[in-house]
């Protein structure tokens, strides 16, 4: 039984000290950074650290404060990121690029405020279902090269910016005084090195000694690479602790790091959305602390999402939000920060004694699948206890005392018997269970339209279509081509296309006939046509072998009534006159004569929205596309993302959080748009003239568009007896209205909680009293708070509010 008066007083100390053992005590000085084989060291003191990943390019300069502080008071050490070279250096002549989310310096910066370290992940390859794996297009023109192989026009190129990276933020380095204490080269490249032979073990010790000679001073990280001998072997997975014993055995003066838990997981179009319990991903953490690591790294904290057309797969949706313990907006997803945040609160408490011991301890056997690692003696030992069945609970002795152990599960234990936590168990909730999207009034759905023409203004010709990328550069998503055809009768004719990636659509004189469509019945006039079709992407590939050798377009044959015509004589036309206009910008919207009324196609045109707003809240907004169909987005001339209402189809069965995880588990709204709402920045928006467009590939209806934003609704925290209930409403909301308070024994669940005939009569009085008009407030659940409504009984205390 827990002893919750000691845990109070516990907790309320390490919720001030947590994450402050190294970064507190010397962000902005230079420090030596090293390791052993237990941890990294910090000017000689080992440090267990807690790390989360955070990509720059994935939010907005305006949001990274708070999301630096959500992290920090989360017990955050360090923030791991990438650096995105096809983000900085799309064209390669030209000077690399840093403004906007683009500017890592002042991310770096913001990072150091918060007393954050960094583990920098230069790559330059990322994978992150990032386009092309971070990788700009331009490097598959190089004549003869092959990714990441001990190849000379890769490895030059490759070298070539890393350099500059290393160069450009030399400044951010722990050494020099910045918040930089990890680097990493490459990326995974374990996994994928023995299609390339003896070559790809040549290139894999090149990148060590190429990232070792630049001289950064902290040391390099290379994930899942156990060949290499100087440089810092990690791991990746949704579990790891079973890799530590591997691990040790092979690099004996190596520490146990875990670059990537995989706490949730991305999204295709068509999927419903993936989700992870945090209770399995603290099961997880437990774990790999338990058994001997020393840093563990969240892939990802914060998701984000993915801008533009810097989505990857092909076919990754456009928000990154990875089901994480801060959502894609940047503000808490409960109940897994909570849970999360109290895990690293009794981590850093206890963070001296786990590093401080040389040697890993020896298991305890408490039963066939159960056991317990004890770190410290005395006072200020700690008990891992941990039940690896994921189907029953189990009563075990251990240290004189009987505890009862969830299914899947790692209960944290002190030195006097007493329960600090257990990783199924979510004792301290608070659940934003209605955070609803409301219409921002000012938004206006009425807009005016433009028809993409279908005549080209920089055709290209050719006997037969070209590849894709080869004409586009990845500088857009489309390619028309274009052929001429004679038909000699009118009726219904075949039009077959094969292999073309990774979405089109179908034109007979600018009119829209298919989609996505291989074989294709369409009625056609006798006479001379020009046949159109409109190549869309989904990103480029991010993860595989011989990137270099990735192609769309159209790839294979065309047939028009059973006759070849692929070497018909081909037009193309890479981008749309839109696009090449900046239409979407206030300079470019008046470049082109715009339409109002209902359009008078359904495919290829542009529409566009203007309004105002009485004040640009930090708070979330998104548009609301429910009633479009597919194209891209673009608020204020930035381009917010491509969007595609296709529902997800798949196995949406009740999770259990027990038992090992995939990403076919767990779920969730099946039968919905796998991507409805589309994350708008308020820093993107301004108070007057914005301006929203949106390109139509196909279908929908444009006068359902709505500007939305999201409400903080309501927040619900239930705690037992003598636990504090910490109640918190998002940035630049309140709590306005207390919707239910009890002390006593309540029941129910957020939205519906129901009082007993135990609760102290003036339960909701004292914490409207608290609590009113306040962003948080912090109620102790205990009797010389409320009173004693029912003697020797275990009590509870459950509070619902509104936050505005």
């Amino acid at each position: 039984e827990m002893t919750r008066h000691l845990l109070t007083l516990l907790l309320a100390f390490a919720s001030i000290s947590v994450g402050s053992r190294s970064a507190d005590k010397w962000m902005g000085t230079p420090v030596n950074v090293t390791y052993d084989h237990r941890a990294l060291k910090i000017n000689g003191e080992r440090q267990l650290l807690i790390s989360g990943s955070i990509h720059y390019p994935r939010s907005t300069p305006g949001m990274w404060d708070d999301i630096f502080r959500r992290s920090k008071e989360a017990g955050i050490d360090v923030v791991e990121t990438y650096i995105f070279w096809n983000l900085h250096q799309p064209i390669e002549s030209q000077e690399l690029f840093f403004e906007g989310n683009a500017d890592v310096m002042t991310f770096l910066k913001l990072a150091q405020k918060h007393k954050l370290w960094v583990n920098l992940r230069i790559g330059p390859y990322v994978c992150a279902e990032w386009d092309y794996g971070g990788f700009p297009e331009w490097l598959r023109e190089k004549p003869d090269v092959v990714f990441r192989d001990y190849n000379q026009p890769f490895m030059s190129a490759m070298s070539t910016f890393v350099r500059q990276i290393v160069d450009k933020l030399d400044s951010f380095f722990a050494p020099n005084g910045g918040p930089i204490i990890l680097a990493q080269i490459e990326n995974e490249y374990g996994w994928v090195e023995h299609a390339y032979g003896a070559n790809g073990t040549r290139y894999a010790q090149w990148a060590i000694d190429f990232a070792q000679s630049l001289n950064v001073g902290v040391p390099w990280i290379m994930c899942q690479q156990d060949d290499i001998a100087n440089a810092i072997n990690t791991c990746n997975g949704f579990y790891c602790d079973n890799w530590i014993s591997s691990h040790y055995s092979q690099f004996p003066n190596q520490p146990a790091f875990w670059t990537e838990n995989w706490p949730g997981w991305f999204q295709q179009w068509g999927e419903p959305k993936p989700t992870r319990p945090v209770q399995d991903v603290a099961f997880a953490t437990a774990r790999w602390f338990a058994r001997g690591g020393s840093l563990q790294n969240y892939y990802m904290w914060h998701g984000g999402t993915s801008f533009g057309r810097w989505a990857g797969g092909p076919g990754d949706i456009t928000s990154y939000d990875y089901d994480v313990a801060l959502d894609e907006y940047g503000y808490p997803n409960e109940p897994k920060y909570s849970h999360s945040k109290r895990l690293h609160e009794i981590l850093h408490q206890y963070q001296d004694t786990i590093i401080g011991q040389n040697n890993i301890p020896t298991p305890i056997t408490l039963g066939p699948n159960q056991d317990a690692y004890v770190w410290g003696s005395g006072s200020s030992s700690i008990a891992f206890v941990s039940n690896i069945d994921d189907k029953s609970e189990i009563s075990v002795k251990f240290q004189g005392k009987t505890y009862q152990l969830p299914p899947w599960s790692t209960t944290l234990i002190d030195s006097q018997g007493n329960i600090l936590y257990c990783t199924a168990q979510l004792e301290r909730k608070q659940v934003e269970t209605s955070s609803q999207w409301e219409a921002v009034p000012s938004f206006s759905a009425n807009y005016t339209w433009y028809e993409e023409p279908t005549t080209f203004w920089k055709p290209v010709q050719s006997s037969s279509p070209i590849e894709q990328f080869t004409l586009t550069r990845d500088l857009t998503d489309y390619l028309w081509y274009s052929t001429k055809i004679q038909v000699e009768k009118s009726a219904t004719h075949t039009l077959e296309i094969t292999n073309t990636q990774d979405y089109f659509y179908v034109f007979i004189d600018g009119k829209l006939q298919s989609v996505n469509t291989g074989n294709s019945r369409i009625y056609v006039a006798a006479g001379n046509h020009v046949l159109q079709i409109l190549v869309a992407t989904l990103g480029m590939v991010n993860y595989g072998l011989h990137m270099e050798q990735y192609k769309r377009g159209i790839l294979g044959t065309v047939k028009w009534d059973g006759r070849d015509i692929t070497n018909n004589g081909w037009t193309m036309q890479p981008g749309l006159y839109g696009e090449d206009m900046e239409i979407f910008t206030e300079a470019g919207s008046n470049r082109v004569s715009w339409n109002s009324g209902k359009p008078t196609k359904n495919a290829a045109i542009w529409v566009r929205y203007f309004f105002d707003l009485d004040q640009v809240e930090n708070a979330p907004y998104a548009l609301d596309l429910g009633s479009m169909e597919r194209g891209a987005a673009y608020v204020n001339g930035y381009n917010i993302g491509r969007y595609w209402l296709k529902d997800g189809q798949g196995d949406c069965t009740p999770c259990n959080y027990s038992g090992a995880y995939d990403p076919s588990k767990c779920r969730v709204n099946c039968g919905q748009p796998s991507q409805r709402f589309y994350h708008v920045p308020f820093d993107w928006l301004k108070s007057r003239d914005n301006l929203v467009t949106l390109f139509v590939e196909a279908g929908g209806d444009p006068s359902g568009v709505q500007l939305v934003k999201r409400q903080p609704g309501r927040v619900c925290v239930e705690v037992s007896e003598n636990e504090d209930a910490f109640v918190e409403c998002a940035p630049g909301s309140w709590i306005s209205s207390i919707d239910f308070a009890s002390f006593g024994t309540p029941t129910g669940t957020c939205g519906n909680f129901v009082e007993s005939s135990c609760s102290a009569t003036k339960s909701k009085s004292i914490v409207e009293k608290l609590c009113l008009g306040n962003s948080y407030c912090n109620i102790a659940a205990t009797d010389s708070v409320f009173g004693d409504p029912c003697p020797t009984v275990a009590k509870n205390l459950k509070v619902q509010v509104t936050c505005k």
